[in-house]
């Protein structure tokens, strides 16, 4: 009898060992082929996609693709390439990871452009907090030319410095009020600048130019232009055509023929 349990006991360490040797051995060859996988495909995804369009999908993907296809997975420095993600002005935030042994996943959350502004060549965009970056894919934001205080590198990205933050920070308010208005998001396409500072705007719709002054009291200004527009322009004679209306003044809207 003490035999026979001797031998039963025998028997069970040594299939514990053999299984506990099985699954050491299976666990260390896993683990070698996944140390071995390489990056077959990069995924990118924008958590954004419906409101932002100002990340090319493609051409991210093609970027990151030429980078690390081909290349050991466990190799790949997916913090290096959070910060190079995120380096582009266009990218608010990144998360970089592997999301099976082969797939290089990127999920990117897009800045919102509102306005872009144009300095001869040097061409930024601001998002609603006022940041600027530059412009490398077309947005359908308003444009502002002419006389701008801003003499910064064309690849400029961050806020605007403190002497021109003030002015920059008004027409992008002004930007975002015209985005919040659909008839306004709709004929407002550029802001000039004049030389004496006061903001000129250009409808999609033919028709004068707005004088509008500075970017103070736009909400009063954008009442007088949509009056306008709703119960003055209608009634006008056919051959009646003018060059500006002018909206700073208070209570008035004064009217230049051509």
């Amino acid at each position: 009898m003490t035999k026979r349990i001797l031998l039963t006991t025998l028997i069970v360490l040594l299939s514990g060992g053999l299984l506990g040797s099985y699954f050491y051995f299976t666990g260390r060859l896993v683990s070698q082929g996944q140390q071995q996988a390489r990056c077959r495909r990069v995924e990118i995804i924008l958590l954004d996609s419906l409101e932002s369009h100002i990340v090319d999908r493609e051409e991210m993907q093609r970027l990151l693709a030429r980078q690390n296809i081909g290349q050991l997975i466990d190799s790949i420095d997916l913090h290096q390439l959070e910060t190079q993600v995120r380096s582009m002005g266009e990218v608010v935030s990144a998360h970089v990871y592997t999301a099976d042994d082969r797939t290089l996943a990127v999920r990117i959350v897009q800045r919102k452009p509102v306005i872009r502004f144009e300095n001869g060549q040097s061409r930024w965009y601001a998002d609603p907090e006022g940041y600027l970056f530059p412009v490398r894919h077309p947005a359908d934001v308003p444009v502002v030319t002419g006389k701008i205080p801003l003499a910064l590198e064309n690849n400029y990205k961050g806020f605007a410095p403190a002497a021109e933050r003030d002015w920059t920070g008004s027409l992008v308010e002004l930007a975002r009020y015209i985005d919040s208005k659909p008839v306004l998001k709709r004929e407002i396409t550029q802001l000039d600048i004049a030389p004496n500072g006061d903001i000129v705007l250009y409808t999609r719709t033919p028709g004068p130019s707005i004088i509008f002054g500075d970017a103070g009291d736009y909400v009063t200004k954008f009442q007088k232009l949509e009056a306008w527009w709703r119960n003055i322009e209608p009634q006008l004679e056919a051959d009646k055509h003018y060059k500006t209306i002018n909206l700073k003044y208070n209570q008035q809207i004064i009217c230049r023929q051509l």
